[in-house]
């Protein structure tokens, strides 16, 4: 806190009174993202990253499958979902005949869903009024 700043009970001013609990706060996350990059599934998907790393026509090729697969997750059209779901699998089906390819894609999921275990948590906990 600045010296010379008056302590504020307005809750949006983190140099009042709910500054010491923004530090926690933030305390608190940084010990959580240290703990995600000791976990085992941080550094198997590190390890998985950099095989695939060692070859650049691999690594440009699993990430645009990787990017056209985020894109289909968010199409709406459930039809059609299949029908370009079977097209992507088709098209880079042999690539993910490569060990590191499914190595690395085993990993990466294992990551996400551990990340997002804890926003469910945390969204969970915290009532956030969304419903507008």
């Amino acid at each position: 806190m600045e010296e010379d700043k008056e302590k504020s009970d307005d809750f949006t001013d983190y140099h009042g009174s709910i500054g010491d609990v923004m530090n926690q706060v933030l305390q608190c996350t940084d010990s959580l993202a240290d703990a995600i990059v000791k976990s085992e599934e941080y550094r198997a998907y590190n390890e998985a990253k950099e095989a695939i790393h060692g070859n650049t026509e691999l690594a440009i090729r699993l990430n645009e499958y990787r990017l056209r697969s985020f894109q289909l997750q968010s199409y709406t059209d459930t039809e059609d979902y299949f029908d370009e779901l079977d097209m992507l699998e088709q098209e880079f089906a042999d690539m993910k005949k490569d060990e590191k390819v499914m190595d690395f894609l085993a990993a990466e999921l294992k990551l996400c869903k551990m990340i997002q275990e804890i926003n469910m948590t945390i969204v969970k906990l915290v009532d956030l009024e969304l419903k507008f």
